[in-house]
């Protein structure tokens, strides 16, 4: 695997981290290992591709429900940010971490598409 997947997958697990342990300290311990979870498959899906393996139909469903898991926590940010009036700064920081996932959700729908020989 090249150093920029193995960079991204560093990414990816700091990511996760931090939101697990924001999601422990705020309460929210379901939605904090959902979004593990979640963010736990985008990886698997950056090694497979990376490593130039396919996936299967069970990882294709884990990915669309990893994505409709991190979709429904975006919106939950949306309005724990709303009600406790995060700043600015913290709104951004939020974003920009959940942008960072869109990469790893296409590279695991294209590890998907490589295997089924698309």
């Amino acid at each position: 695997m090249p150093w920029y997947g193995w960079a991204y997958l560093t990414l990816l697990c700091l990511i996760g981290a931090g939101g697990f342990v924001a999601g422990l300290r705020g309460g929210h311990a379901r939605l904090a290992v959902l979004q593990l979870a979640a963010i736990t498959v985008l990886a698997w899906g950056v090694a497979l591709y990376f490593r130039g393996e396919g996936a299967g139909v069970a990882y294709g469903l884990a990915l669309l429900c990893a994505i409709a898991v991190l979709a429904y926590k975006s919106f939950a940010d949306t309005r724990i940010a709303d009600r406790e009036r995060i700043a600015p700064a913290g709104r951004l920081g939020v974003a920009l971490g959940q942008l960072l996932l869109v990469p790893g959700a296409l590279l695991g729908a294209l590890a998907f598409w490589a295997q089924r020989g698309v």
